[in-house]
This record gives C-alpha cells, structure tokens and sequence, in this order.
C-alpha cells in the first residue's frame, strides 16, 4: 500500500466577532482593504499560494456558538495560529482573555502563534501596554509554545500584515522541512465503547517495556478525558488522541516529534485503517507496520 500525504500547513484565524479576521484575510490575499464583510457563520477556508506551498487559511467564526463549536478541532490540529484582537473593544476584555487561553491551551506546542493589536489606524484604542497588562500576555514566556509574537497590525493601512504573515509562513516552513516525518511507536483504533479495535506496537524491542508503561498511565488517568485532551506528554512520549465519529484513534509518538505532523499523520492512519475496518479487511500489525512505512510527506 502507498499513502501519499501532500502537506497544506493549516493557519487557524481565531478572535472574537467583529475583531477584523476577514478583512486581514481580504487584505492579505489582495493587498486590498474592504470593510463591508458580515460575520462570519461557522467558518470559512481560503487558499494561499507560495512558492512550491499551499496554506489552508481557516476563518473561524467569533460568535459564541462557533467558538464553542469550531475553535478547538481547527487550533488542536493547526500549524499556525494567529489570534485577532479589535483594541477598541474595551468592554469584552474578559471574554478575549478567557478565549485567548483557551487558544493557548488548544494549539500544538510547536506551532507558530501570533497575536494581532487590530485596528490600531483608530482613535481612542487601548495602548499595547494595557493589552499585555489586561489578557496577561508575558504569561507566553512560561508557556510551553515554542513560537509566540505580538503585532500591532490595521488592515486598513496594511500596518505589519505582510509581516505577520511573513514570520509565519517561513517559520512554518522551516519547521515542516526540517523534520517532514515522525516516528510512530504504537497505534490503536477504540469504537464508541473505548474497546481496542486495533492495537499495534511498532517501536524497537529495547524500549517496549517503557512503551507498555506509559500505555498503562494513559488508560488509567487520561482516557476518561478523550474527548476533551487533544494530546498529552508522558516521559518520553506525545500521545495523540483524534476521533471521528463513533470511532477514536491513539497515537504515540517520540516527545521530540512535531505535534502537528504527528497528528497529521495519525489522520492518515485513522483514515486508512478505518476504511480496511469497514471494508472488512484484515488489520493486522503488519498491514499498520506498511501503512506507517510507506507514509510519504510531500510540500
């Protein structure tokens, strides 16, 4: 069997309504501003073309219902993330701080987060040091992401959108290229009842005693919490946790592999495995053992 994966890193575009998200987008696609956009229902995709890449740039929808509904399967999966604050918006700064980590909490440690000050071309906006000092932004230098930065930014003047957008893309890019493959240690598929469907062990003899013990520690503290954890660190490993529909996958991985890749590719296997499942195939551990090897990533 042969997979082939062609990467689109996925940006998650997150803020609260009416903070400018589709005008950034409108005004980085075109080098244009417009300022008669709608709000945004549920969410929408667009393209962005560079070099040899293609970036799948999500507009998640601000109202409360989307942001409880979309937010968090777009951000736990996303390669880049920016955050779009109106600095106008003064009387909503709890509810920007408190889905502003949510976000935090939500999008894989090694992605590339960016925070937007929006419409600073306007009278009458909160200075950047009442925004650090009121959403608690020098809490990002505790924070385990490896990649956080601030921009004043208008899409009416153009003021630092090229900017963000280039820091983002070439980070991303550097980070996709220089490690563009993950090693999978085990993998198992769970039914709606949390019962294995499938189990494979694909790690080396000498480290199956340490994989078995932190399988244990999985089960026994961090199951019960499988819809709503993402991913989790234990020791020397990254479990990924993804479900779709009546079915759950898990994933564990080296703790030095991207988080975005992994999940990247625990997908593919999730897809795979779940169509041999329904086509009533055999899922052997050597069927997984070829579909991890022959999993090749192209940019």
């Amino acid at each position: 069997m042969s997979i082939t994966k062609k990467i689109h890193p996925l940006i998650a575009i997150t803020g609260l309504e009416k903070a400018g998200k589709t005008t950034f987008i409108h005004r980085l696609k075109t080098g244009e501003f417009k300022g008669d956009f709608h709000p945004t229902v549920g969410f929408d995709l667009s393209i962005i073309k560079e070099d040899d890449y293609r970036f799948d740039v999500v507009d998640l929808g601000g109202h409360q219902s989307f942001r409880s509904t979309f937010w968090e399967n777009f951000v736990s999966s996303c390669q880049g993330c920016i955050f779009v604050f109106d600095r106008t918006d003064n009387d909503r700064m709890d509810i920007v701080k408190e889905w502003l980590w949510k976000v935090e909490e939500w999008i894989p440690k090694d992605a590339n987060f960016a925070f937007f000050a929006n419409k600073s071309d306007l009278d009458d906006t909160l200075s950047l040091e009442e925004i650090v000092e009121s959403l608690d932004l020098t809490k990002f230098s505790e924070s385990p992401l490896k990649s956080f930065r601030i921009f004043e930014t208008s899409s009416v003047s153009g003021q630092n959108v090229k900017e963000c957008w280039t820091w983002l893309s070439k980070s991303i890019r550097r980070r996709l290229e220089a490690k563009p493959s993950v090693n999978v240690c085990a993998f198992e598929i769970l039914d709606d009842r949390l019962e294995p469907l499938v189990e494979t062990v694909l790690i080396e003899e000498g480290r199956k005693a340490e994989l078995k013990e932190v399988q244990q520690v999985f089960r026994t503290h961090s199951l019960k919490m499988i819809d709503s954890l993402p991913s989790i660190s234990i020791d020397n490993f990254v479990v990924h946790m993804l479900k779709k529909g009546d079915y759950y996958a898990i994933l564990y991985v080296d703790k030095e592999d991207e988080q975005s890749i992994a999940r990247e590719t625990g997908l593919t296997l999730f897809f795979e495995t779940l169509s041999r499942l329904k086509r009533e195939l055999t899922v052997d551990d050597e069927v997984i053992k070829n579909m991890v090897d022959s999993v090749k990533w192209e940019f």
